[in-house]
């Protein structure tokens, strides 16, 4: 390959600014590593800009990429781009893993409170991989990069002091999530129609929600009511939980639609 990727060529699909920013970013660590014959690494991603970036380095030519995010099932992941055919080992990936502990008997904290504590030392949401959280505490993964400022700075979460060391990959503790088959009919496979079975609700308390922007399908922020879901589609709800469309059938004679569903615990 000579001369610089055509930018525009490769991200004229992309709509949406932030996403554009984003994979511009990837395309700058695709060339650094092309040039410079080293292995590169992006930001933390979530599912859909995963899914986004390795489109993109699938059209690229001659290089090599694998995502991880410190476990298997990991939510947020880095992408690593790599010369040639050469496979990515844990190190190229450059994350470090904390364990946070603290005196919470007396005080519930959530995800959200330790995730809103760690963004508040001025860190970026893309230098952040997964949260575990415990009863005990909480697990993070992270950027090797900023290792050191967090275990210096990072004291308290919702007012309760904590404690923070370094563990190893091995150490952490994955949360086995059970998951309940759902099956029965629905009129359409539009989003709110599933919404409303997976979550045993009713669609006039789900509508607010999608147009409210609590909704993701594949972990985009979907506002159409009427979205078509198809089978693997993953849909989550803020405040509710996640399901996964196992699959859709039909229609009947009445145009009904048999759907299966997995409701995550």
């Amino acid at each position: 390959m000579r001369g610089k990727l055509d930018r525009e060529k490769c991200l004229s699909h992309i709509r949406d600014q932030e996403l554009k920013q984003s994979m511009m970013r990837l395309l700058d660590l695709w060339e650094r590593a092309f040039f410079r014959h080293r292995t590169e690494v992006t930001d933390f991603y979530y599912p859909y800009t995963q899914q986004m970036a390795m489109d993109i380095l699938r059209g690229l030519p001659e290089m090599s990429f694998a995502p991880f995010g410190g476990y298997e099932e990991a939510e947020r992941k880095r992408i690593a781009i790599i010369p040639g055919e050469a496979s990515a080992g844990d190190e190229d990936f450059k994350l470090a893993y904390l364990q946070v502990e603290g005196h919470f008997k007396f005080r519930e904290v959530s995800h959200r409170d330790y995730l809103g504590s760690l963004l508040s030392l001025g860190l970026g949401r893309e230098k952040i991989g997964d949260l575990l959280v415990g009863e005990k505490g909480c697990q993070v993964i992270l950027e090797q990069d900023i290792l050191s400022y967090i275990r210096l700075n990072w004291t308290q979460v919702n007012a309760v002091s904590v404690q923070v060391r370094e563990i190893s990959r091995e150490d952490l503790t994955v949360p086995q999530g059970e998951k309940k088959e759902i099956k029965s009919t629905v009129a359409s496979p539009r989003l709110d129609a599933v919404l409303s079975v997976g979550f045993a609700s009713s669609r006039t308390k789900t509508l607010p929600e999608i147009k409210g922007g609590k909704v993701r399908v594949n972990w985009k922020t979907i506002t159409d009511p009427a979205y078509q879901i198809k089978e693997g589609d993953h849909i989550s709800c803020r405040g509710k939980g996640r399901i996964e469309m196992e699959s859709i059938s039909g229609p009947t004679q009445k145009g009904r639609f048999f759907v299966r569903i997995a409701r995550y615990c």
